[in-house]
């Protein structure tokens, strides 16, 4: 049985859950007269942070079985493997166009040259995960799929309600000047 996954494979899930959602969104019923659009997370829109597919709680709760998960597991380890030259090969060119933009002059055709191979390496990885989400798609029921989605929004959700918390937290504590209970001393001057 599965446990938990490594960060890397988290990332992989959440790209797969995007395009699981977007593959979902053609299956449902385009919007008749009366009927509202689907929901950004459907047609794979802004905000849609689909950790669903790799988290092993939520899988559980969907009803993903233990050989799913091993498969779906299998299929990412595959992918991630597959993509570890091309993280390198990304660094490097980062490192490439940093030392083009610091030289005392900025050759244009070089930096283009730069930007346009690592466009290229970022295309090759897409590809490579969108193979990757629909081979993982094809291990899960469309059920399934629907209940980890639906997990996934309700979780992004509470994480959103959680920030804003959080951030008005921060808010009133900077107008009130401060925690009393654990004040921030004053400067060395004021004292």
């Amino acid at each position: 049985m599965v446990k938990s996954f490594s960060r890397p494979l988290k990332m992989l899930g959440l790209a797969a859950m995007v395009s699981l959602a977007a593959l979902s969104a053609q299956a449902q019923p385009a919007p008749g007269p009366g009927m509202p659009p689907p929901p950004h997370e459907m047609r794979g829109g802004p905000g849609h942070h689909p950790m669903g597919l790799m988290d092993a709680r939520l899988m559980k709760e969907a009803g993903v079985s233990d050989a799913q998960r091993a498969q779906i597991k299998q299929i990412f380890d595959a992918a991630r493997n597959d993509l570890k030259g091309q993280r390198d090969t990304e660094r490097q060119l980062h490192e490439r166009l940093h030392a083009l933009f610091l030289a005392p002059t900025v050759d244009a055709n070089a930096v283009e040259q730069a930007r346009q191979q690592l466009s290229a390496q970022r295309e090759v990885a897409s590809k490579r995960l969108s193979l990757a989400m629909i081979d993982a798609s094809r291990v899960l029921t469309p059920e399934q799929r629907a209940k980890l989605s639906e997990l996934s929004k309700q979780r992004r959700e509470k994480m959103k309600e959680h920030m804003q918390e959080r951030m008005q937290h921060w808010k009133d504590r900077k107008v009130q000047g401060g925690n009393p209970d654990n004040p921030v001393p004053k400067p060395f001057t004021d004292r």
